[in-house]
């Protein structure tokens, strides 16, 4: 399918450097400007229009919790699998249409994309699709959105296409007191399991002996999730020692607990944002409840779909590639009705 439109990017240059529209004494728009302001969102209307009609938003309620991607006029929808399943009872509108009822087709792990079906007609298919996503290009995503009308953002690809491994990190569930001892113990967890109580000095780590806290460090940040750690320990008067399987601090502590002081200060982000086989990363101001929707460039062509808001700065998109890629072993791996 063609369409009728191609925004050259030297309209948007003019809109963001032309004297005629300076904000500022330095003959540019401020960032504001260059991010949400009417010359540029004029410029890039043709791509609203794209994303008005590629995007599906899930509702609960009043609140939109994550977007879709519109993949067949007969109603196939890929959206975000980690976010849909933390929700009950939602509703979809693609434009002006909306849909109480879907289906869940299934869903692939390694993406985290799932595919549901809405019973639609007439919607539009994806449409012309680009590989060629170079660190640079500029890139169009949903912003903020009434009910029925998407509005664009503006950003760019500010890394190389990579994958992102798993970030989950192992979890003793301890609090360590000085010079070398287990200060606190974590009810239910990891330590209190094999029997670690508060108080116990520490010995030795794996059979290494340690007498301060920056020796055992070393020890366990090399440790995996599932992986074991023995610790031998001073208890009052006796001498013991115990088998620690390490837990997964992500599960512990929840998928939307701050692993450092950056998350404490993005204002949220994605429940799932790592363990991806290849990511696009780009800076368009976003927020985590956007993720799921298609992400375009300044040709209107779907280049990828939004997975996950990492920080306050970062975005992931998962390559078109791959959702395609994605999306056919979902529907090869899911038993058809009546079948």
């Amino acid at each position: 399918m063609k369409f009728p439109f191609c925004v050259c990017l030297s309209p948007l240059v003019f809109a963001l450097f032309h004297p005629a529209l300076a904000e500022g004494n330095n003959g540019s728009l401020d960032f504001e400007q260059r991010i949400n302001g009417k010359a540029i969102l004029k410029t890039i209307e043709p791509i609203r229009e794209r994303l008005q009609d590629l995007s599906a938003v899930f509702f609960s309620g009043h609140d939109v919790v994550i977007y879709g991607i519109v993949l067949s006029p007969d109603g196939y929808i890929a959206t975000k699998a980690s976010e849909l399943h933390s929700y009950r009872d939602l509703t979809i509108r693609v434009g002006s249409s909306k849909y109480g009822q879907f289906r869940e087709i299934g869903s692939d792990p390694s993406t985290d994309i799932a595919v549901v079906k809405v019973e639609a007609a007439g919607l539009h298919a994806p449409g012309p699709v680009s590989n060629d996503a170079a660190m640079g290009t500029l890139v169009v995503s949903n912003g903020s959105t009434t009910r029925t009308s998407r509005r664009p953002q503006l950003g760019t690809l500010s890394a190389e296409q990579r994958p992102i491994p798993n970030g989950d990190t192992a979890y003793l569930g301890v609090v360590f007191g000085t010079p070398c001892t287990i200060q606190e113990v974590t009810k239910d967890g990891p330590a209190a399991q094999a029997g670690a109580q508060a108080g116990d000095e520490i010995l030795a780590v794996d059979g290494t002996p340690v007498t301060a806290l920056d020796a055992v460090s070393p020890i366990l940040s090399r440790k995996k999730v599932g992986e074991r750690v023995t610790l031998k320990v001073k208890r009052k008067d006796k001498r013991l020692s115990y088998t620690i399987t390490l837990g997964s601090r992500r599960q512990a502590l929840g998928g939307n607990a701050p692993e450092d002081s950056n998350d404490l200060i993005s204002g949220g982000f994605s429940k799932r944002r790592d363990d991806f086989p290849m990511v696009l990363q780009h800076d368009t101001p976003s927020r985590y409840t956007l993720m799921g929707g298609p992400l375009l460039n300044l040709k209107g062509e779907l280049i990828g779909m939004n997975i996950a808001r990492v920080n306050r700065a970062e975005n992931y998109a998962l390559p078109i590639s791959v959702v395609q890629k994605s999306v056919q072993n979902i529907l090869k791996n899911t038993p058809q009705p009546g079948k």
